[in-house]
């Protein structure tokens, strides 16, 4: 996870995941999507950096979180191998995850996200188990 998050950013962030942790319903694009799954694991354990906005943060809530975004950086190549795509496919995965809010800017990921994995995981092994 990325340093502490001071401030403003910090109070920004947190209302964010305040709301889409309040939705669990919003994790539903994992259903189908197993790179997605994968990126929101692999999210959690990325180097990721937070720097201080240099920027006031703006009104409303879309250009917010893409000012908090504006503010991160990470490894691609590490993402991209974790995830088991191409480099130049990451871009548009990261934008998906964005998108539906599963992960955020610290270098954390949805809650009711990881939730989901880890039951799909224990689903996976269960029946495993079973057929053997």
């Amino acid at each position: 996870m990325a340093e502490e998050i001071n401030g403003l950013a910090r109070t920004i962030l947190q209302r964010f995941k305040n709301v889409e942790e309040a939705h669990p319903e919003r994790v539903h694009p994992l259903i189908t999507d197993e790179a997605l799954r994968n990126l929101v694991v692999a999210w959690e354990t990325a180097p990721v950096t937070f720097t201080a906005p240099v920027t006031d943060a703006p009104e409303d809530e879309n250009s917010q979180w893409q000012w908090l975004w504006d503010q991160v950086e990470y490894d691609r190549d590490y993402l991209a191998d974790c995830v088991k795509i191409q480099p130049g496919k990451l871009g548009r995965l990261l934008d998906r995850a964005k998108g539906f809010r599963l992960i955020y800017p610290d270098g954390s990921s949805n809650t009711n996200a990881i939730k989901f994995v880890r039951n799909e995981i224990a689903k996976t092994m269960q029946s495993k188990t079973r057929a053997k």
